[in-house]
């Protein structure tokens, strides 16, 4: 219903604000409860490194090759811990380019084990193993290798080793490749590892096996190539895995949207001379109908299930037919097995973007390149990047974003140039000019609707904004912008844009919590996104926000604000403009000694990486007023966390 006075708003009227605080608003300390509850994800909070086993059929398609090079940069992030690799396709050279692979990444000597006894003669449809023969300008081998491969233990021998060697439930293995050294395994017995049978050592020691295989969608039961190519050791492999072990299977239809063409791979990689994945994109011809199909299972067993879409639980059944094996799905809460569905093409490039910026993180660049896209681009690179490319960018975001402008998630454009959100200060540059265009862009298009109304939530970063709009209908709403909106004038000049548009019916809700609070929310909420603000920025949020609503009711006397008070999270309360404009804002002595102080124990207790820290910290000795009290104890935080750096 259209409202006709401003005290009939008809997206928060006081009635329906009161009922929608009162029946569900679990408060602004539901931002603490949402942190407990949410599942953590391996990427964005500190854990155990995955103790990873790889099974992969080296030697013919190239996502094998990017799932490897991943795994390396995962290694360098502390979230894998590579136990072995199982290179499932015979031939000797197939563990040379594993090696090869590993000694570029910085990981030799990588026990490797090699399949002598599978699959003969199978389909390559990519021979790169000849990369094992390059020769540099000078007659040397152009990449380094760490061990001989003609010396390497045969496959299930080394999976018996490592299973022997680890702690009960323990392992991960993803699986990529043929089922032959794992069959091999499951029907070995007693040897000099283990007195155990190879498929008890299995049930014992590994927890889940990611495996690519199947596909499930529309009827279609065909098991993959991977199964039909070696049907005998699949069928052994899926009759005999113990029913305590995890599967969760990725369908070739998954990574089906995944292109990552030879053009791109090599952009990607134009900034170096010498990469083995380089070499081989140079050397062979790699247009073939390849896609990411592997990758997917590597980044699930490491990134969590929060980042596929999974089907419920069941049980899965192989029927040997060779070529025409099938893979059957039986539903049942108490099954073992789970299977990746496939989402839209936007989250197939999500996936695809994510392998895109592993492969241009290069530790052996060349001087010069004239080549683009650059392996991460921030600040005035970012700027420069995004200006040609505005309006493609904002039609990504209005892909999904409905009548929302929320920052949190508009900055997620930026992932194919680096952001990984605990970067945030490195594109806040970039993010402005998108703002800007993007926001009259949401305007003219509230305007088109016939609903020129506008409401703005703003308030200091992690103040409770995001959990008080949640509890609210903003469904017919033209506009709804969220943001800290800092900066001289800011909130002004987004009322007087609006206005210019013909808008009449705008709105201003000021979300009020202690300093402190929102401090501890942000770490809270940082550990489950990887978004991060520093002491610093938090502070000089906080005071933009001093004298913030006196500004806006001088200067657009007709907007309708509503003050919320969130302070130490209690349940989110609606106060008059008097008890607003008494809102503490100053920051004091006090205040920035009990925010060093949360953060030594934050440090102490090492739940954030490194790098996380490093954001948090950043410029926090420069911080504004920070007194001579605190002084020292920010510079030896500063230090402190440096030293964990190097």
């Amino acid at each position: 219903m259209k409202s006709t006075t401003k005290k009939q708003h008809f997206w928060l009227p006081m009635g329906l604000l009161v009922a929608v605080m009162a029946m569900a608003m679990a408060s602004c300390s539901s931002t603490k409860q949402i942190a407990e509850k949410a599942p953590a994800t391996l990427s964005t909070q500190k854990t155990e490194p995955i103790n990873l086993i790889l099974d992969a059929d080296f030697g013919s398609s190239t996502d094998d090759l990017f799932a490897l090079m991943m795994i390396n940069h995962y290694m360098d992030e502390g979230r894998v811990d590579l136990k072995g690799i199982i290179v499932d396709r015979e031939g000797e050279k197939n563990a040379g380019v594993v090696d090869i692979m590993n000694t570029y990444y910085g990981h030799p000597n990588v026990p490797v084990g090699l399949e002598r006894n599978g699959v003969k003669n199978p389909r390559c449809f990519i021979p790169y193993n000849g990369i094992c023969d390059l020769k540099d300008v000078n007659g040397n081998p152009m990449f380094k290798r760490s061990f001989d491969e003609s010396k390497c233990i045969d496959g299930y021998k080394l999976y018996r080793k490592l299973l022997s060697e680890a702690k009960d439930k323990s392992i991960t293995v993803v699986a990529i490749g043929f089922m032959t050294t794992i069959a091999q395994l499951f029907e070995s017995g007693a040897d000099e590892y283990s007195s155990e049978s190879g498929l008890d050592l299995f049930g014992k020691k590994v927890k889940a096996v990611y495996i690519q295989s199947g596909r499930f969608e529309a009827g279609d039961s065909l098991s993959g190539y991977n199964m039909r190519a070696a049907s005998k050791q699949a069928a052994i492999f899926y009759n005999k895995l113990p029913k305590d072990v995890d599967i969760i299977m990725s369908p070739s239809n998954i990574g089906d949207l995944m292109d990552y063409s030879p053009k791109d791979v090599l952009a990607d990689l134009s900034t170096t001379e010498r990469n083995p994945i380089k070499a081989v994109y140079t050397h062979y011809t790699c247009d073939t109908g390849q896609r990411m199909w592997d990758t997917n299972c590597l980044v699930n067993a490491v990134d969590g299930d929060q980042g596929y879409y999974l089907s419920p639980r069941g049980w899965v059944t192989f029927v040997d037919l060779g070529e025409k094996s099938q893979m059957l799905f039986r539903p049942d809460p108490n099954g073992n097995a789970r299977y990746q569905m496939p989402g839209d093409s936007y989250f197939a490039q999500e996936k695809l973007m994510e392998i895109r910026c592993y492969n241009r993180i290069n530790k052996y660049p060349s001087q010069y390149t004239i080549e683009s896209p650059q392996p991460i681009l921030t600040r005035d690179a970012a700027v420069e990047w995004t200006r040609p490319r505005l309006a493609q960018l904002m039609d990504k975001y209005l892909g999904t974003a409905g009548n929302s402008l929320d920052l949190d998630e508009l900055r997620n454009v930026f992932r194919p140039i680096g952001y990984y959100g605990a970067n945030v200060g490195d594109y806040r540059k970039a993010e402005q000019i998108l703002v800007d265009t993007l926001y009259t862009e949401m305007l003219h298009k509230a305007a088109n609707l016939g609903k020129k109304s506008l409401f703005v939530v703003t308030g200091a970063p992690s103040s409770g904004k995001s959990t008080v709009l949640k509890q609210l209908d903003m469904s017919n709403v033209g506009l709804v912008f969220e943001s800290s909106l800092n900066g001289q004038n800011r909130i002004e000049n987004v009322i007087a844009k609006a206005k210019e548009e013909g808008f009449k019916d705008i709105s201003v809700m000021m979300v009020y919590n202690d300093i402190l609070t929102c401090f501890k929310n942000s770490i809270s909420k940082g550990k489950q996104t990887n978004r991060f603000i520093s002491v610093g920025y938090l502070i000089k949020s906080y005071r933009d926000n001093i004298s913030k609503l006196n500004r806006v009711k001088k200067q657009h006397p007709d907007v309708e604000i509503i003050p919320m008070d969130c302070s130490g999270n209690k349940t989110a309360q609606r106060v008059s403009f008097e008890e607003a404009a008494n809102w503490k804002y100053q920051v004091t002595d006090e205040d920035i000694h009990s925010l060093l102080t949360y953060l030594q124990e934050q440090i102490n207790e090492g739940e954030l990486y490194d790098s996380q820290l490093k954001q948090i910290v950043s410029g926090i000795t420069r911080v504004e007023d920070i007194g001579e009290a605190n002084i020292e104890l920010a510079r030896d935080i500063d230090r402190q966390v440096s030293e964990m750096m190097q």
